[in-house]
C-alpha cells in the first residue's frame, strides 16, 4: 500500500510476514508475547480472535525514491527505474510496456513508488536486485492504493484487507471499461480511504481496477494443473548462445515445470562434436559428455553421474535435455531463462 509504507511486522506461528497498513495500529496474536514497539501503535480493534491462515503471497513489493532511471540495453520499451528505501537499500524496478502505472503518470526522478512484482518468479541473483513490476504506484497522499488477489470474501492474500463493495464503488479494467465479473481470485488495484484499525482492515473502496490475465496457451494451463505452479510460456523465446541468437527448435516445459531445450542446435552453437548411437538410443559430446534417451542419468569424463531431474527425450525426432544441462554437464558459465530470453554462455557467471 502506498502512503503507508511497510512500518508493521507480525509474527504468526513461525513465519514472519511483512506487512503493510495505512494507520498506525498495534497487533494482538494468540501465543505472541512480545512484538517490537512501535510508535504510535497502542490500540487493537480485533475483528476475530483468530488469524486465518494466510496463503501463498502472490505479490512482492519495493517502495523507494527514484534515483535514476536508465532505457534497457536491448528491450527498447524496458526502462530500469533504480530506488532507494529508507533502509538506504537499493532495487532496479524494471518497467515494460506490460507495467500497470497506476493513473498512468509519469515516473520521474524524485517521486517515491512501489513496485508490485510476482513474489513466486524465478529472480536472478544479482546486486542491486531487480524485480520485474506489474504494476507501480506513484505515491499520493490523497489516497490509499493495494494490490493483491482477493478471495471470495474479499479478503487480501496477505490478510491485511477486507473488501466491503458499495454501490459506489467503481469496477474497471485496465482500459477503462467496466467490469462486472467476479472480482473473486483476480489481481486488482484497490482505491481506498479510512479503514478499520483491525486484522485485516476494512474498507469501503472507491475505485477497483482488474488486472488483465494474459493469455496462456491451453497446453500450458494442463501443465500448471499438474504440476501446481506457475510456468512461463518458454516456446516462443529467442535462444542466445554465446550472445548470439541461433536458429533451434522451440523449447518447451514439461509436466515438472522443467525448461527442455534442443541438444544439438545449443551443442553445435558452443562448438561440441555430436555422435548419435540409434541403437542404444546414446549420444557423446566430444567423447567426454554422454547421455541416454530416458535416462536421468548424465555423464562428464569420469566424474560420478549427474541428475537433473528429467531424462532426455526425442520430440519429434530431435532431442531435448535440461536447459540446466548445460551449466551442470557441459559447464557453461549460465544457462537461465532471463527477460523473455534463454541465455546459455560463458560470461560472467549470473547465479
Amino acid at each position: 500500500m502506498m502512503k503507508s509504507k511497510n512500518i508493521l511486522a507480525g509474527f504468526l506461528s513461525m513465519t514472519i510476514l511483512s506487512l503493510s497498513v495505512a494507520t498506525p495500529s498495534a497487533i494482538a496474536l494468540e501465543g505472541v508475547t512480545s512484538i517490537k514497539e512501535i510508535p504510535g501503535m497502542n490500540e487493537v480493534i480485533p475483528i476475530s480472535t483468530k488469524v486465518q491462515e494466510i496463503e501463498k503471497l502472490h505479490f512482492g513489493s519495493f517502495t523507494g525514491k527514484v534515483k535514476e532511471i536508465t532505457d534497457h540495453q536491448r528491450m527498447a520499451d524496458w526502462q530500469f527505474v533504480l530506488v532507494e528505501n529508507e533502509e538506504g537499500q537499493i532495487a532496479n524496478i524494471i518497467v515494460s510496456q506490460d507495467t500497470y502505472i497506476v493513473n498512468n503518470t509519469g515516473i520521474e526522478v524524485g517521486s517515491i513508488i512501489t513496485g508490485y512484482y510476482d513474489a513466486n518468479a524465478p529472480m536472478l541473483m544479482i546486486y542491486p536486485p531487480q524485480y520485474n513490476a506489474e504494476v507501480v504506484v506513484i505515491e499520493n497522499e490523497n489516497e490509499f492504493v493495494k494490490v493483491d488477489i482477493f478471495n471470495e470474501d474479499f479478503v487480501s492474500r496477505d490478510n491485511l484487507l477486507k473488501l466491503n463493495i458499495s454501490e459506489d464503488t467503481t469496477i474497471l479494467l485496465e482500459d477503462g471499461t467496466v467490469f462486472e465479473g467476479s472480482l473473486a481470485n483476480r489481481k486488482l488495484i484497490v482505491f481506498y480511504g479510512a479503514s478499520t484499525r483491525s486484522i485485516p482492515a476494512q474498507t469501503t473502496p472507491t475505485k477497483i481496477i482488474v488486472l488483465f490475465e494474459k493469455a496462456v496457451h491451453p497446453i500450458y494451463e494442463e501443465i500448471e494443473e499438474k504440476a501446481g505452479f506457475t510456468i512461463n510460456d518458454v516456446s516462443s523465446m529467442d535462444i542466445i548462445v554465446n550472445n548470439n541468437k541461433i536458429e533451434a527448435p522451440a523449447a518447451y516445459t514439461n509436466e515438472e515445470g522443467i525448461v527442455m531445450v534442443p541438444l544439438r542446435a545449443i551443442a553445435e552453437a558452443l562448438g561440441f562434436h555430436i555422435n548419435w548411437n540409434s541403437q542404444q538410443k546414446t549420444i557423446t559430446l566430444d567423447k567426454t559428455i554422454s547421455l541416454t534417451v530416458g535416462e536421468d542419468y548424465y555423464t562428464y569424463m569420469k566424474t560420478a553421474p549427474i541428475h537433473l531431474g528429467a531424462a532426455p527425450v526425442v520430440v519429434e525426432g530431435r532431442t531435448f535435455v535440461p536447459l540446466s544441462f548445460f551449466k551442470k554437464v557441459t559447464k557453461m558459465n549460465n544457462a537461465y531463462v532471463f527477460e523473455g530470453q534463454i541465455v546459455i554462455d560463458n560470461g560472467e557467471v549470473m547465479e
